[in-house]
């Protein structure tokens, strides 16, 4: 299969093993749907915990209805901002790409194509016509740990050992920060990892049988991935408050409602 189950530990090796996968998905997962003018895209998504999940799609039109896909999908927390920006949508595959310009990356903007996950989640005519904010990060067929590169492009559309998906990239990037994971339903051992790609800060999700190399921070990882990722709307923003800030001193919470200013203004 073309998609990268094995990075959030799933091995998927012919037809039969990407539906039975597509069937425990759509058993398990949380359902949402979106109508469209010759039928409704269903989609099914199984959260397995640590932001790993599966999604299934089901198109059904008046002859039924039948799996349109099924695929790995990250959900992280780190956003990007993109404008202008564009959703291409597949309907009867069950497939949705949005290529966007990615805000604050230089003077030459610079555009990702990543596959959007959530498109039964959102509203897409209450969309904003302005910049839109993605949660964007990578599924990785294989990375390694490198020397420093003197020079190269960090960035690049496109893998030279298969057909690429408009999705597929190639990278390399300075480690800022790593952790491991584990799927717990197939207790695969997962590595994330935090990249500095100079002019993007990228999330990428790598199984450990795919990694070469020992990974330490400030080094440098080649990787070829599959980038995804998820539009977040209004509401999904402004839950990302996550309360008070415990390094602030406690006095400060109360300073602006003082009540000096207003007893003194008053005499």
């Amino acid at each position: 299969m073309g998609e990268p189950f094995k990075a959030i530990g799933f091995r998927v090796f012919d037809e039969a093993s990407y539906q039975a996968l597509a069937r425990e998905a759509h058993d398990r997962g949380t359902q949402t749907r979106i109508t469209r003018p010759s039928g409704i895209l269903h989609g099914c998504c199984w959260s397995l915990g640590a932001g790993l999940e599966v999604w299934t799609m089901l198109y059904e039109d008046v002859d039924g209805t039948y799996y349109a896909d099924c695929r790995p999908a990250f959900r992280t927390r780190q956003v990007c901002q993109f404008y202008p920006w564009e959703i291409i949508e597949f309907e009867e595959e069950g497939e949705a790409l949005l290529t966007g310009s990615l805000k604050g990356s230089g003077e030459s903007s610079l555009e990702l194509v990543f596959a959007l996950q959530n498109l039964t989640e959102l509203n897409l005519r209450q969309l904003p016509r302005r910049h839109i904010t993605a949660a964007v990060s990578g599924l990785a067929y294989n990375a390694r740990v490198i020397q420093p590169p003197r020079k190269g492009i960090l960035f690049e559309a496109g893998r030279s050992k298969r057909v690429a998906a408009e999705n597929d990239y190639r990278l390399r990037g300075r480690i800022l920060s790593w952790r491991e994971l584990k799927n717990e339903h197939t207790t695969s051992d997962l590595i994330w990892i935090k990249l500095d790609l100079e002019r993007l800060t990228l999330e990428i999700l790598v199984n450990r049988s795919d990694l070469n190399g020992i990974l330490e921070i400030g080094g440098w990882l080649s990787a070829e991935i599959w980038l995804q990722g998820y539009m977040l709307n209004e509401k999904q923003l402004e839950a990302r408050f996550e309360g008070i800030d415990p390094r602030v001193p406690r006095q400060q919470f109360w300073r602006q409602l003082s009540r000096r200013g207003r007893m003194e203004g008053g005499r």
